[in-house]
């Protein structure tokens, strides 16, 4: 059982959240338990046996009863957690009367807890393409274009002055030449520390930075936030500098200023849909859950926040009790019952693939990487993937236990394959199409160069073969029939770039995809064909 802020304070109310069910007798159990007990304001919120989680089951209950209840529920098997609410006036109620709906559905606040030490997407929470600037941006408005008389011994010349430059600054703000601006602020200020010349800057310094994320000049945005950052503590510049850090990759900084940002304005769906990315990165599953619950209840809608809401409340469910082994590079999280030696095999064709890998890329990341072990049913449920996946990656590396034996020949090829995607994902900010990613996948599952290309080249023959287009989606939805011809065309393509233009390239390329985002600005940076031409070449290649 865990709280949020300020848990072990007295008084205090709570809501109690329910986020699955250790087995089905533990379910039965549960909601027999709940439909015994008598409706009041708190609740319960009645449930079918199949209804989605995670679900409120009671708002706004005094600390003990809050306590007493969760205890009671976890000695059922039911996996809940008490989140400290903020509760609004109650409306009168007949007493004896039993709860409305409205009040079993009423919306619970949220306080961030955890101190945290990252693929987080500005203004939205997954995808490539960014909101314009202006969406994010602090509206910049003309506070301050006439400096009022300063009281002190200050020359009355350099407040006119600085007036001036302050009127310069918000023109050229106005119309984007931020660096101008900023330039006539920093000499404003040389002339007058004024208030309202620093909150000017701030406000530059804010939208400059926003345009340069939206425009992924990550550095940059970063070096600007930084600046506005030290001019005073304001939400909309939290916010931003620790998006600007999640998509850098770097947790440690982007987690505290987030949740800074969400204790000032705990509402805002931005700030809750980057900080859950955040702390997925971070394997900490049942933390982004419920930011992704409030996010809902605060007015963020989507097909994307509902396939992720479901996706990391099947991880929660599926991972409860999971117990964790640790190798220098890597986290192995398992059911605690699950034999530990096939644990340690898997974590030894980990670091296999930590120098085999690592090698063809060129990168040995310090951080742990997470992979996860499940039973053959709850992978399939979990992943969601069709029954031919034989392992997955989606920000963890995820493995069926069937199979892991020493003697399995293609278990050090499963574990190369998967780690590959891990690398990809983290030197292109998860901007890989998927026919590149999948054949530098089956590429690292090699031992020697080429080895691969016999299988792949008895796959394509007489095969009718994809474009790059087709291929820059995800295979789990192509008919199972057409599946390896997909991987196939996709290693050869990486095979004949390797083999006209060196296997040192792909790292390159991979940069230039961090950078770009689009994988023909990409590919005409690195190679001197453009990818149109290219793949105009392959097709006429394969079809022999």
């Amino acid at each position: 059982m865990w709280y949020t802020i300020d848990h072990m304070a007295d008084g205090g109310v709570f809501d109690l959240i329910l986020f699955g069910y250790r087995n089905d007798l533990a379910r039965a159990q549960t909601l027999e338990f709940l439909d015994q007990l008598p409706p009041s304001y708190s609740g319960p919120t009645r449930l079918d046996p199949g209804v989605s989680l995670p679900q409120r089951l009671f708002a706004a209950l005094e600390r003990a009863s809050a306590e007493q209840l969760c205890t009671r529920l976890e000695a059922l098997g039911a996996q809940v957690a008490l989140l400290q609410a903020s509760v609004p006036s109650a409306p009168p109620l007949t007493v004896g009367a039993p709860a409305t709906a409205d009040h079993a559905v009423r919306p619970f606040t949220l306080f961030l807890v955890l101190a945290l030490a990252a693929s987080a997407y500005l203004w939205q929470l997954s995808g490539a393409a960014h909101a314009p600037a202006s969406a994010a941006a602090a509206p910049w408005t003309n506070e301050g274009t006439t400096l009022q008389p300063m009281l002190g011994d200050g020359d009355i010349t350099d407040e006119a002055a600085a007036a001036r430059l302050n009127a310069e600054a918000i023109q050229l703000a106005a119309s984007g030449n931020f660096g101008a601006a900023v330039d006539r602020l920093h000499n404003a200020l040389r002339l007058a520390d004024h208030p309202v010349l620093t909150r000017n800057l701030q406000s530059v310094l804010l939208n400059w930075g926003i345009v340069d994320l939206n425009a992924n000049r990550l550095e940059a945005a970063v070096a600007h936030l930084e600046e506005a950052a030290q001019m005073g503590e304001r939400t909309d510049v939290l916010r931003a500098l620790g998006v600007s850090y999640a998509r850098q990759g770097d947790s440690a900084r982007a987690a505290p200023l987030l949740e800074r940002a969400l204790q000032m304005e705990r509402n805002d769906t931005t700030t809750l849909l980057v900080l859950a990315d955040v702390y997925l990165k971070q394997d900490k599953r049942p933390q982004a859950l419920e930011l992704l619950q409030h996010a809902k209840e605060a007015g963020a809608t989507g097909a994307d926040l509902d396939k992720k809401l479901q996706q990391v409340s099947r991880e929660v469910d599926a991972e409860w009790g999971f117990a964790a082994l640790e190798s220098p590079h890597f986290k192995v999280s398992f059911a605690d019952d699950e034999d530990r030696s096939t644990v340690k095999l898997m974590l030894d064709a980990l670091e296999d693939a930590y120098g085999v890998v690592g090698a063809k890329f060129n990168s040995y990341p310090a951080r742990q990487t997470t992979a996860v072990l499940y039973t053959q049913r709850d992978f399939h449920t979990v992943t969601q993937t069709p029954h031919w996946a034989g392992a997955a990656f989606d920000g963890r590396m995820k493995f069926p236990v069937r199979g892991l034996t020493a003697d399995n020949p293609n278990l050090l090829r499963v574990v190369r394959h998967e780690y590959a995607h891990s690398l990809v994902a983290s030197l292109t900010n998860g901007r890989c199409p998927v026919w590149l990613n999948e054949g530098l996948a089956v590429w690292a599952e090699e031992d020697h160069e080429g080895e691969r290309a016999a299988w792949a080249e008895s796959r394509v023959a007489g095969q009718r073969l994809f474009s790059l287009d087709e291929l820059s989606r995800s295979f789990t939805n192509l008919p199972a029939d057409r599946v390896e011809v997909a991987y196939a065309e996709s290693y050869l393509a990486v095979r004949s770039l390797i083999d006209r233009y060196g296997a040192r390239t792909m790292p390159t390329l991979l940069t230039a995809l961090s950078s770009t985002g689009d994988v023909r600005d990409a590919f005409a940076s690195v190679y001197p064909a453009d990818l149109a031409r290219f793949q105009e070449q392959l097709l006429r290649q394969l079809h022999g």
